[in-house]
């Protein structure tokens, strides 16, 4: 998870280098013949497990300047996809750059469309990756690793030409407001390393034409030259371009580039390309050319480590919760002891005080049911006020209301009737609650009656509402109306006959259920 391999593929080898925690832990070298592809499989075999990273230092690049329109998400994805396939039909390595948003009132996108043209190079060691089943991460194009390198190096204003003179060549690449725009690789002849600073230049000069010529610049573009050289004499290169060409130039200081990405010198010094080998080493990555296949092994790999690792998190915390589940056990089952002592001892000494008892002519159990039964009478006691008070309470807003009787009883059956030979104590076959309800039977009738029975009925209705409202109440029914309702009897009578509607009378009864109170407890 904290190793990596990190390759670099030029025309005529690659750069093989393995990276743990960030840090440069061995390099070999692969010349791109027989022996040198026997020996990067031989180098695989041992590492076969670690991710790797591919960067490619090609000789044939393309770079395509797009404008799309603006579109995020799935969308732009699909986009990118069908117009990639469109402008470099059967090109295996290929990507899209996001560059800006045009100024216009569209505010399309503008992207940078990268492709390697020529991969015959590279397929040798792409054949040992995909032979050995090496999880392939990516594949990056070093000039787009560039770019991430000037970022760390706080250049990304202006126009920008980067000469990075690497092990493979002169590489020139042009910048815009610090995003790629197009790149070149030159190779460098022996002739030419024995003046080195003016082939940078001559190939400084050939860079700015080229520029002009496909209009990337203007003649009175302000085009800042940046060196990248492991020569001795790298500051009079950058005066000679700064002097001859008049454009400003300055040169990276290797030493210390080395030393702040962790590198050392020497090595930096033969093979430059360790210093972008280093920010693909340490997460920083470009956009990705490699298609989905050849990254598929890779994924599959990430997922797997992932399960393995949500296992291992999911195993610590339930090692972590049996822990604690165990010493909670281990106290609890301490506490019980202690409690258990405890308990032995309180029966101990009530058993001392218990034989120390004077002898008494009632036994223990004797005075135990005399006061279960005195607690039993005091809680019985009850009066009729509570009833009273409810129904006084509601009939003082109905003064049409008149109360001709009113039977009270306590009982625990809350279907108690109202029977000429029932008693107010609780019948013992009864289907108790064991809580004591007081019961009220009230008839009463409607005073000042007309023989509207319409309001009559209105009237009982809504006295009964009034007393469901109550909080004491717990229900209140009614069991006979002021007028016969039933479907069965018989209607008699005349509608003008009025003496005889003044004479009848609208009676009616009711059943009232208080709530039991809070049981208090009995003082001594």
């Amino acid at each position: 998870m904290f190793e990596r391999l990190i390759l670099c593929a030029t025309h005529d080898r690659l750069i093989a280098s393995r990276w743990r925690f960030g840090r440069l832990r061995g390099i070999e070298i692969f010349d791109n013949q027989p022996h040198g592809h026997l020996g990067f499989a031989e180098f695989l075999a041992r590492y076969h497990y670690i991710p790797t990273y591919l960067m490619v230092d090609a000789l044939e690049e393309d770079f395509h300047l797009e404008i799309l329109p603006h579109t995020s998400g799935r969308s732009r994805k699909e986009l990118l996809q069908r117009k990639l396939n469109q402008v470099y039909r059967g090109t295996t390595f290929k990507a899209a750059q996001f560059l800006s948003r045009e100024r216009d009132k569209r505010r399309d996108d503008r992207f940078l469309f990268v492709a390697l043209n020529n991969t015959e190079s590279l397929q040798p060691w792409l054949d040992a990756l995909a032979a050995q089943d090496v999880p392939l991460a990516g594949v990056y194009s070093l000039p787009m690793v560039s770019q991430l390198l000037l970022h760390k190096l706080k250049f990304k204003a202006g126009d920008i030409l980067l000469s990075e003179q690497l092990s493979s060549g002169l590489r020139q690449s042009y910048f815009n407001q610090g995003r790629l725009r197009v790149s070149r690789m030159v190779q460098i002849s022996p002739e030419a390393y024995q003046q080195v600073s003016y082939f940078h230049l001559v190939e400084t000069d050939k860079a700015r034409l080229y520029l002009l010529s496909q209009r990337l610049i203007a003649r009175d573009t302000s085009l800042r030259v940046v060196v990248l050289t492991p020569a001795e004499d790298a500051e009079q290169i950058s005066r000679n371009i700064q002097q001859e060409q008049g454009l400003p130039c300055e040169h990276i200081n290797l030493a210390q580039l080395a030393k702040r990405s962790g590198l050392p010198l020497e090595q930096v010094r033969q093979l430059p390309e360790l210093v972008h080998m280093q920010l693909l080493a340490r997460g920083h990555r470009p956009d990705n050319l490699a298609p989905e296949p050849l990254v598929k092994t890779y994924r599959v790999e990430l997922v797997r480590k992932g399960l393995v690792l949500s296992a291992l998190i999911i195993a610590v915390l339930g090692l972590l919760l049996t822990s604690l589940y165990v010493a909670k056990s281990v106290e609890d089952m301490h506490q019980l002891n202690q409690l258990a002592v405890e308990t032995s001892q309180q029966e101990q000494r009530y058993k001392e005080v218990a034989d120390n008892f004077p002898v008494t002519p009632v036994q223990g159990m004797d005075l135990q049911v005399v006061a279960s039964v005195h607690d039993a009478i005091a809680r019985q006691t009850a009066t009729p006020a509570r009833m009273m008070n409810v129904l006084g309470t509601v009939m003082d807003q109905m003064s049409s209301i008149q109360l001709n009787r009113l039977r009270w009883v306590v009982s625990q059956d809350v279907h108690f009737k109202d029977e000429a030979s029932a008693s107010a104590i609780q019948p013992e076959n009864s289907a108790g609650t064991g809580e004591a309800y007081q019961i009220g039977f009230m008839t009463g009738e409607i005073r000042n009656f007309n023989g509207d029975y319409r309001a009559a009925l209105e009237t009982v209705q809504r006295f009964v509402e009034m007393l469901n409202a109550d909080d004491e109440v717990q229900d209140a029914t009614v069991l006979q109306q002021p007028v016969n309702v039933s479907s069965y009897s018989n209607l008699q009578g005349s509608t003008t006959d009025e003496r005889t509607a003044r004479n009848e009378k609208a009676e009616f009864k009711l059943k009232v259920i208080l709530r039991p109170e809070v049981e208090q407890g009995v003082q001594p």
